[in-house]
């Protein structure tokens, strides 16, 4: 074989690889703030928490102060994310580099899934805090809706359960007329919703609806980003999002609410390997974990499926 694998081969790929996540990246993604990743374990914010007043009552009185309650949020760089695959034909490889080439397609999708899966796993695992990262806080399981939230049993995504989440945010002092709210739905709760909002109301407007292509894309303040939770190719983030009696966890959380941290947004390359018989290793990478960045931010809303 031809030493096929050149500098022009290994730039193609890894233009192709960028644009096509810029295109149709992780469905989740866009959910999350976005900050860049460093050393082994990151300290994300200070968290101050709320504070108590005092009224002045005399002239002249001593100053006195009060207890600012501190917190602090970590996050530990992960294992990277990795799609690999050889290719042993030199007009095999030419064609699957293209923006449309099937490695391309294979690379960003598998990059993507992987960002799904870590996100979901912020989403719902346990969060690192306190002064040094050694206190682990789990979900608050005062930010569930129930299944059968609004009364006739066990039951899909409703507006009652939206209306009960939103209610949960503004208990929490989220400023909702400041934040961007989202919520990953499967095709299930999308059909939920769908059935919803013809029966409340036949003007879709009136409840702020969005809807394109038969997909919900915004509603009483949420907007939709459409994923399959259950997808096996999540690995073991599809379980997170199932509690133990088999309902649908739907999370909900503003964009704030959620970090995605990057260590590494994308490394790829085109190598030639004399122990695979000179065959073309095409290789992409990327390094991302998740966590929530305050409690009071993230719930969600037990679903039927059924």
């Amino acid at each position: 074989m031809s030493q096929f694998v050149t500098q022009m081969h290994r730039t193609k790929y890894r233009d192709s690889v960028k644009l096509a996540l810029q295109q149709k990246d992780s469905r989740l993604l866009k959910t999350v703030t976005v900050v860049p990743g460093s050393g082994e374990l990151m300290k994300l914010d200070d968290l101050i928490g709320e504070a108590d007043y005092y009224k002045k009552q005399s002239r002249h009185a001593d100053t006195q102060y009060v207890d600012t309650p501190h917190d602090g949020r970590w996050i530990a760089m992960p294992d990277p994310i990795v799609y690999a695959d050889l290719v042993d034909k030199e007009d095999k490889l030419a064609s699957g580099i293209d923006i449309e080439g099937a490695y391309v397609r294979a690379g960003s999708a598998a990059i993507g899934r992987g960002t799904d899966a870590e996100i979901i796993t912020g989403i719902f695992s346990t969060a690192q805090t306190g002064l040094k990262g050694t206190i682990l806080t789990p979900f608050d399981g005062n930010n569930v809706v129930p299944v059968n939230e609004g009364g006739g049993g066990n039951v899909g995504l409703t507006i009652k359960k939206l209306n009960a989440a939103n209610e949960i945010l503004r208990a929490n002092d989220v400023d909702l007329d400041e934040e961007e709210l989202w919520m990953p739905i499967t095709a299930k709760q999308n059909s939920d919703l769908l059935g919803q909002i013809e029966t409340v109301n036949k003007d879709y407007g009136a409840t702020g609806a969005e809807i394109t292509n038969g997909m919900v894309r915004k509603l009483f303040g949420f907007n939709f980003a459409h994923i399959e939770l259950s997808n096996p190719r999540l690995k073991e983030a599809a379980a997170l999002s199932l509690t133990g009696g088999g309902y649908r966890k739907v999370p909900f959380y503003p964009k704030s609410g959620i970090y995605g941290v990057m260590w590494e947004e994308l490394f790829s390359s085109i190598d030639q390997l004399p122990t695979k018989h000179f065959s073309a290793q095409v290789y992409a990478r990327r390094q991302v974990a998740a966590t929530r960045s305050e409690e009071g931010k993230v719930g969600y809303i037990e679903c039927l499926e059924a």
